[in-house]
């Protein structure tokens, strides 16, 4: 498949490199030029459960490219999706899919702007993947992809393409039901994101306090909340599991809001958190503790827009 990867960071990279090992045509879609000149002068870089590879793919901002793609694999942050499609959307033809695994809700609607439903796959991917720099990663273990078409119809191009993730060495897998994992992620993300970014905690320090043991949960519980009440069974014992297998394992990670609170970038919050408060706003589904941090967190991120 011709297929461009839209947003060369940690994820973008690491599918395009693996796609890129299995003899797929993938090119990378990237706005920063430090991340354009690094790959184009020392390929991509990939460090860890792969072991050590390059990949010499071609790399350039949209308006490089003028042929349309089969395939548009979105991983700009969730506030990115609508300008990243609108400057890809001279690469979009009648028969171009588009597949989204990012973070948080809301991405499919931005995407189906452009790409008709019927051709747009949803899901998620717990895969690890760090950028050390411009153009290198480190992927320290393995992970999953779980995937389903947007419109609930299986099609053979869904299982084509799911079928090239997998021969990639990414685990992929058919679900009719990734919308539950999409919500469990999101609760996963909405508690220990939102914490993180206004307190400046790392994942340790987060389970190592009982107040911020508590704010997390009581986040974990309003999210699942949000999401039975939309008629998704979701587990919430497999998330508090997997929140403190995170506080055991993970100590020393910044979650990615955190990251971006730091580096003086937008955090992805109406995507995860606003979003969560969004719908339980609309759904009737009272969410104060997370509706509250969305709020701090919207506050933060406007300090950081002026600066």
């Amino acid at each position: 498949m011709r297929i461009a990867v839209i947003g060369a960071g940690a994820m973008g990279s690491l599918f395009a490199g693996r796609l890129a090992h299995e003899d797929q045509d993938v090119c990378l879609i990237e706005v920063s030029g430090a991340m354009i000149e690094a790959i184009r002068g020392e390929g991509l870089r990939m460090t860890g459960y792969f072991g050590e590879q390059i990949y010499r793919l071609a790399v350039g901002p949209a308006d490089r490219y003028a042929n349309t793609f089969e395939l548009l694999i979105v991983f700009t942050k969730g506030m990115h999706t609508t300008s990243a499609m609108e400057a890809a959307k001279h690469v979009i033809g009648p028969d171009t899919w588009a597949l989204t695994v990012q973070n948080g809700i809301g991405n499919v609607e931005a995407i189906e702007a452009f790409v008709a439903r019927d051709r747009i796959i949803m899901g998620m991917t717990n895969w690890p993947s760090t950028m050390i720099g411009p153009g290198l990663i480190t992927v320290p273990g393995g992970g999953e992809i779980k995937v389903w078409a947007a419109n609930g119809q299986a099609t053979e191009k869904l299982e084509t393409i799911s079928c090239a993730l997998d021969e990639a060495g990414l685990n992929c897998k058919l679900d009719p039901g990734v919308e539950v994992a999409i919500w469990e992620k999101l609760a996963f993300n909405s508690a220990l994101n939102s914490l993180a970014a206004v307190t400046g905690l790392t994942v340790g320090e987060m389970g190592d306090r009982s107040q911020s043991r508590t704010i997390v949960f009581t986040i974990v519980e309003e999210v699942v909340a949000v999401a039975r009440a939309k008629g998704l069974a979701v587990d919430a014992d497999h998330i508090r599991n997997s929140v403190e297998h995170a506080f055991a394992n993970h100590r020393q990670h910044k979650p990615s809001m955190l990251q971006d609170r730091v580096a003086g970038r937008r955090m992805e919050i109406d995507t995860i958190t606003g979003a969560v408060s969004k719908v339980g706003a609309a759904l009737g589904i009272a969410t104060p503790v997370t509706t509250t941090f969305a709020n701090l967190l919207t506050i933060v991120d406007g300090e950081v827009s002026r600066v």
